[in-house]
C-alpha cells in the first residue's frame, strides 16, 4: 500500500513541478461536484498525500490503513478539473489493499492489471481511434515525433493504434496465463516506457507498482537483487528518459531536464524491482481468491458497460482512446436522457480582477473561446463565482445539430446548469470534426 501511495504522491509532485503552486487553491471545477473553500482545497492538494504516505509507512494497523484511505479520498475530493485514470486506479488499489489480507494483495494486483489492459484495449476498438486522422494514437505519435525532430513516418503513425491495442490485449491475456508472467512483464515495461517518454510517466509508475505487488510473494515486497542493480536501472532508464522524454516544444530548462531524469529513474527502479522479485505464481485456489476475482471482474464489467451506455467517460481506465462525449465513434449517444449538458460561454465586457483571483485567466480564455463548450458542472460553479462579482458568462445550453457534426444552441430552452460530477470532460470542442484527446 505504501508503494502505491508513493506513486500517487509522485503524480502530484509532477503536477506541481509542471504547473507550479499558483493554482493549487483553485476549485472552480471540482471533479466530484463539491466546491471546497480555498484553504481546504490547498490542504487536500498539498498535505493529504504526504500525510497519507507517512501514516502508511508508520501505522500499519487497520486504523492507520483506514486513515490513509480517508486522506486519499480527501485528495480526490480536492482534485480540480480532471481526475486522471491512473489516479483513480491508484486510489482503487489502495482501498482494495487496505481492507484485504496481505496474502491476497498479489491477486488484487493481478486482477487490476488484467482489467486495466483488457478494457483499455477494448475501449480503443472504435472508428475514431483505429482509422480517423483524429486518432489519439496518431496525434500523440505525430506530436512526439515533431518534438524529437523526427520525420512524420505516416505508415508508423497509421500502425500505432493497432500496435497499442495488440500490446495491451496480449499483455492482459499473458497476465492471466500461469508461467507467462515474465513475458507479460517485459512487454509491459517496453509499452510503459513508450508511454512515459511521450509524457505519461505517472501512469507508468502506477502500473509498475501493481506489477511489483503482483510478483511479491504473499504480498510482501522482496527484491532478490542488490542496491547496485537498482541504482544501475535508475541511472540507465533515467538517461533514456532524459534523452527521449518530450512533453513540450522548445528549450528544456535545467529544472525540466532534471524532472525527465528523475521520472525515468523512478520508473527504472520499479522495473528492476519487478524483474528481480521472486515471483510467486498467483493461484485462484488461495483462500478468498475466487471472491477477489469475482468482485474485481464485476467492477471492471460494470465500469465498461457504463462507458458503452454513455453514462460516463472519465475514471474508466480508457487512456487515450479517442472516446468523445458526443463524438462519431461507437460510443456516440444522441438520445441520452440525463447526460451532461454542455454550455457555450461568453466573455463578459469587463472582468473584475478579483474574479481572476478565483478563476485561472487561462481557463477563462479557454472556456469562452467560440470553438469550445463547457460541462455544466463547471458552469454551475463558474456562474456562482461570476455572480458574486456582478458579472455573468451568459451560459447558453448546446445540443447536437441536425447534421450531427457540431453542437449548436438549443434555443429556446435554456435550463440552468446543474451541480454534476465531472464524469465527462470539463471542456470539449464544439465541432465533432476537431480532434479530442480523452
Amino acid at each position: 500500500m505504501s508503494l502505491m501511495v508513493a506513486a500517487l504522491f509522485f503524480h502530484q509532485l509532477n503536477r506541481l513541478w509542471e504547473y507550479g503552486f499558483s493554482g493549487v487553491g483553485h476549485h472552480y471545477a471540482p471533479v466530484f461536484g463539491v466546491r471546497l473553500p480555498r484553504r481546504s482545497a490547498t490542504a487536500g492538494q498539498l498535505l493529504a498525500l504526504p500525510l497519507a504516505l507517512l501514516i502508511a509507512l508508520t501505522v500499519p494497523s487497520f486504523v492507520g490503513r483506514t486513515i490513509v484511505v480517508a486522506l486519499i479520498s480527501f485528495w480526490m475530493l480536492a482534485t480540480h478539473m480532471r481526475l486522471s485514470d491512473h489516479c483513480w486506479l491508484g486510489a482503487v488499489t489502495v482501498a482494495a489493499i487496505a481492507f484485504t489480507p496481505t496474502r491476497l494483495h498479489p491477486l488484487v494486483a493481478q486482477d487490476l492489471l488484467v482489467g486495466l489492459y483488457l478494457t483499455a484495449a477494448l475501449f480503443k476498438v472504435n472508428d475514431e481511434y483505429l482509422f480517423s486522422e483524429r486518432s489519439a494514437g496518431r496525434v500523440v505519435t505525430a506530436h512526439y515525433f515533431r518534438l524529437v525532430g523526427l520525420p512524420d513516418f505516416p505508415r508508423i503513425q497509421k500502425a500505432v493504434p493497432v500496435v497499442v491495442i495488440a500490446a495491451e490485449l496480449v499483455t492482459g491475456l499473458l497476465v492471466c496465463v500461469s508461467g507467462s508472467e515474465s513475458w507479460a512483464l517485459w512487454l509491459a515495461i517496453l509499452m510503459h516506457l513508450a508511454f512515459g517518454v511521450s509524457g505519461n510517466f505517472p501512469f507508468s509508475v502506477v502500473a509498475l507498482v501493481l506489477w511489483v505487488t503482483m510478483l511479491s510473494p504473499s504480498g510482501q515486497i522482496a527484491v532478490t537483487g542488490i542496491p547496485k542493480e537498482l541504482l544501475g536501472a535508475a541511472i540507465f532508464v533515467g538517461l533514456l528518459a532524459l534523452a527521449g522524454g518530450r512533453t513540450a516544444a522548445g528549450h528544456r530548462s535545467a529544472s525540466w531536464l532534471f524532472k525527465d531524469f528523475y521520472q525515468g529513474a523512478a520508473y527504472g527502479v520499479l522495473c528492476a524491482m519487478a524483474v528481480l522479485s521472486p515471483a510467486d505464481v498467483v493461484a485462484a485456489a488461495v483462500g478468498g481468491g475466487l471472491l477477489v476475482h469475482a468482485l474485481i471482474g464485476v467492477a471492471f464489467c460494470v465500469n465498461f458497460l457504463l462507458v458503452v451506455a454513455g453514462v460516463k467517460l472519465e475514471w474508466s481506465f480508457a487512456m487515450f482512446t479517442s472516446l468523445r462525449p458526443f463524438g462519431r465513434s461507437w460510443l456516440e449517444r444522441h438520445q441520452m436522457r440525463d447526460g451532461p449538458r454542455y454550455y457555450a460561454l461568453t466573455l463578459p465586457p469587463r472582468i473584475p480582477r478579483s474574479l481572476l483571483g478565483e478563476v485561472d485567466p487561462v481557463f477563462v480564455y479557454l472556456a469562452t473561446r467560440d470553438e469550445n463548450v463547457v460541462h455544466e458542472g463547471v458552469v454551475y460553479h463558474l456562474e456562482a463565482v461570476a455572480r458574486r462579482h456582478n458579472v455573468t458568462f451568459a451560459p447558453q445550453v448546446m445540443r447536437i445539430g441536425s447534421e450531427g457534426r457540431a453542437l449548436v444552441p438549443a434555443a429556446p430552452s435554456q435550463p440552468a446548469p446543474r451541480r454534476r460530477f465531472l464524469d465527462y470532460p470539463a471542456v470539449v470542442p464544439k465541432s465533432l470534426d476537431r480532434r479530442y484527446l480523452a
